[in-house]
């Protein structure tokens, strides 16, 4: 478990998370799984306890608009393997995985459905 400095600001951001689980990533960040809302989310602070980004698995139907229709314009349901909502201070973005039967891609969008990553796994 971290020390105060970095547990407070968790604590303050999400009060009522239950089964919560602290990992040192590194000197300088942490990771803390947890469950908010129902829903398992992993979130990592600084070592100051500046928050950095949480990350959430969602399902297709909970993205954007923008990001189902992009996503269904170029590729097929039959292949999705999971998406996730990475939530970061200054945007909020979408990774989808989906394998194409040979390899895995992740693609990463923006809110507003653009397609701002892609990388072959």
């Amino acid at each position: 478990m971290p020390g105060k400095t970095v547990y407070l600001p968790f604590k303050s951001k999400y009060p009522k998370a239950t089964f919560v689980q602290w990992k040192q990533i590194d000197v300088f960040r942490w990771q803390v799984t947890f469950r908010f809302n129902k829903e398992e989310h992993f979130a990592l602070f600084n070592c100051e306890g500046k928050w950095l980004e949480t990350i959430t698995p969602v399902s297709l139907e909970i993205t954007p608009k923008q990001v189902q229709q992009n996503f269904a314009g170029n590729y097929s349901n039959d292949g999705l393997q999971q998406i996730y909502h990475v939530e970061t201070p200054k945007q909020s973005l979408y990774e989808i995985s989906w394998n194409n039967g040979i390899n895995v891609l992740k693609l990463l969008y923006n809110s507003s459905g653009k397609i701002i990553g892609k990388m072959i796994s």
